[in-house]
């Protein structure tokens, strides 16, 4: 070993220290960055060489320089900006849902329907006066202005949403082309031997930007590269290249996006239902889960509130004597064949032919091979109950009541779930027959003596018979649901007069023949084409019910309150019926009151919303500890650098000192030759 060996080990070791110095104030300089990861520098020696009486060192060298990461917490941190990111914006939007209702106001719902009731109240403390009668009208047009501008809100929420998952999606896409292209920068840094340890922070800080918005796993590759995946293993970004979502009009969903995946193909692969975390996945709970969920609750309501106040106001009489007229309208059916079906089966628009047995549930009718169908209640489930829906008759009153004649028009043959009864007799009476002064009272006698055919109830069948007063029909209904439940009126003398010799009979299973006629609890729908197996058709009378709901009466003095025309005015007992509906529990609502069933609606919503807070809180606290953790392994410690750096700075002077000391010895010898 000579002297200029000893100036390259002096040099190996300024240099390092150097290096070590510009490390070292690069971590200084990037305390506060986002994502950034502690570096550290490796030193090792350099190799020796022989000597006597052994090796002799050469030196000092960096090895590499290091990120200071730990993969898992990396990974559990992408996970945790998954739930964060869906968690924020579910508890955003639901706190906005929440402040449409203005119920702490006063300007609610819950308010506006006290508002009527108590107004309807007044009015039958004083049927013969117009004014307050003119205060319920004007306090049910305020009730349906409500419901209207809760259902505008709620759907401008669902737009508005929509268009920001519209957002989130080309977010997504510029995310998986910011990684592909550090992918790209790292492989080309990292073949030559370097460490891109800054691209890769950037590279993890996009990723974690990208899982705060849509699911993702990653794969890292042996030449540096990541690959990113979605939704069950859909590959967004694979090294170099990227897959583009898309947003995709549903025409099942309102023209609202689908998430589609884009497989290079004209239609992209539809992937909505797959994504599981994220914001696009707490928007889309909001938008197709949430909303829908409290329009149903407020439709129903409307729709309850329409059908009850109807049914009982047109069995009234109004000042000028008038009867039979409906308070509120708005009421329609819909219907809808999913873009899924594959067979021509369609769907025209319904029509309600018996109010009082409406559900305002979802109704779905299957196809399976053969043409054969199956009805069910898709809000329960549970198949329907057949029935028999008669056609329009004159209703039967005290001046003009429906007789019974014995031996004449007084038989019926039904058939009830297969069953066939025998010749069933209805209590009649010698020409011109036994009157029926109501309809009520026709179907009572009916439902009695159907059920006390010995035939039938051996079997253990039995019917429910009602009389539908706003559309004067007679509906049977079997005491079965779902399956082979039936009934129909195939035979006897009554027929004709009751209105049943031409009626519908629907079968909640059979065989679908084109075109044909359902009744569904109700409903009237009429089916046409050629379904095919596993088509699927819906239909319910409760959507868009808040949005249509109207006072259609605009004249005071027709406000039913009298139950008699010959107790006009003075007569209150239709109004206090009026009244009633304000605490009677209604089918259609699950058997609450109205006030009841809105409270339910808004305290779903409450509770939806205060547990999105609670898991959102529990997913903010678990990042928070996550980012300690990473901030141990790879955040920056100013003390420690501070260290490093005066330690770093005294190599750097000794590796001088040693220079300065073998120019020195360099200079002596020199000298000697003088």
């Amino acid at each position: 070993m000579g002297l200029n060996s000893l100036l390259d080990v002096a040099k190996s070791a300024l240099f390092t220290a150097q290096q070590a110095l510009t490390v070292t104030g690069h971590n200084i300089s990037n305390v506060n960055t986002p994502g950034f990861s502690r570096q550290e520098v490796i030193l090792t020696e350099e190799r020796p060489v022989d000597g006597s009486p052994g090796q002799v060192g050469t030196g000092v060298k960096i090895e590499q320089i290091r990120r200071a990461v730990d993969i898992f917490l990396n990974r559990e941190l992408t996970n945790s900006q998954e739930g964060l990111g869906q968690f924020t914006v579910t508890s955003d939007e639901l706190r906005r849902l929440e402040s449409l209702f203005r119920d702490t106001s006063g300007q609610g719902l819950a308010g506006q329907l006290n508002e009527f009731f108590k107004a309807l109240q007044d009015a039958t403390t004083t049927p013969s006066q117009t004014t307050p009668r003119s205060v319920v009208v004007a306090k049910a047009s305020t009730l349906a202005s409500t419901f209207h501008q809760i259902n505008a809100d709620l759907t401008d929420t669902r737009r508005a949403i929509d268009v920001q998952i519209g957002v989130n999606i080309t977010e997504i896409n510029g995310l998986t082309r910011k990684i592909a292209d550090f992918n790209t920068q790292i492989k080309s840094a990292e073949v030559s031997g370097q460490n891109a340890n800054d691209l890769r922070d950037k590279r993890d800080l996009a990723v974690n930007e990208l899982a705060t918005r849509i699911e993702v796993s990653t794969l890292d590759r042996i030449d540096g590269t990541v690959s990113v995946f979605t939704a069950r293993g859909l590959v967004l970004v694979d090294q170099e290249t990227t897959r583009n979502l898309v947003g995709v009009e549903s025409t099942d969903n309102q023209g609202l996006l689908d998430i589609g995946y884009d497989i290079g193909g004209n239609q992209p692969s539809i992937i909505t239902d797959l994504i599981t975390g994220g914001r696009v996945r707490g928007l889309i709970d909001v938008r197709d889960g949430t909303i829908p969920s409290v329009q149903q609750g407020i439709d129903a309501l409307a729709g309850s509130l329409l059908n009850e106040v109807n049914q009982v106001h047109r069995a009234g009489y109004g000042l000028d004597g008038s009867t039979g007229q409906d308070f509120f309208s708005g009421l329609s059916v819909t219907t809808k064949a999913p873009s899924t079906n594959v067979g021509t089966g369609a769907i025209g628009n319904g029509a309600v032919t018996a109010p009082s047995l409406l559900t305002f549930h979802d109704y779905e009718i299957r196809f399976s091979g053969g043409n054969n169908y199956s009805i069910v209640d898709a809000s329960t489930g549970i198949g329907i109950k057949g029935n028999y829906t008669g056609t329009v008759i004159v209703p039967p009153t005290v001046d003009a009541p429906l007789n019974i004649v014995t031996g004449a028009n007084d038989t019926l043959v039904v058939t009830v779930d297969g069953t066939t009864s025998g010749s069933i007799t209805l209590n009649g009476a010698a020409s011109p027959g036994r009157p029926y002064a109501s309809g009520s009272a026709l179907a009572a006698e009916i439902e009695s003596k159907i059920n006390a055919d010995s035939t039938l109830a051996a079997a253990g069948r039995r019917v429910a018979v009602i009389f539908d007063s706003t559309t004067n029909r007679l509906v049977l209904q079997p005491n079965s649901a779902g399956g082979t439940s039936s009934v129909d009126v195939i035979g006897g003398t009554a027929r004709a007069s009751l209105g049943l010799s031409t009626g519908t009979s629907t079968s909640a299973s059979g065989t679908y023949s084109d075109p044909q006629t359902f009744h569904i609890d109700g409903i009237a729908v009429t089916l046409s084409g050629a379904p095919a197996a596993n088509d699927v058709l819906s239909l319910n009378s409760r959507e868009n019910a808040a949005r249509d709901l109207t006072v259609a009466l605009s004249d005071p003095s027709k406000l039913a309150l009298s139950s008699t025309r010959a107790g006009v005015p003075g007569n209150n007992q239709n109004g206090l019926a009026l009244v009633a509906l304000q605490s009677k529990t209604l089918t259609g609502l699950n058997n609450t009151t109205l006030i009841d069933a809105y409270r339910k609606t808004a305290t779903d919503l409450g509770v939806a919303s205060q547990v999105a807070s609670q898991r959102l809180d529990g997913e903010e606290v678990r990042h928070e500890q996550l980012q300690n953790f990473r901030a141990q392994v790879s955040g920056v410690s100013l003390d420690e650098e501070l260290v490093n750096l005066l330690k770093y700075q005294r190599a750097f002077e000794a590796a001088s000192r040693m220079i300065v000391a073998a120019d020195e010895m360099m200079s002596t010898l020199i000298s000697l030759k003088r």
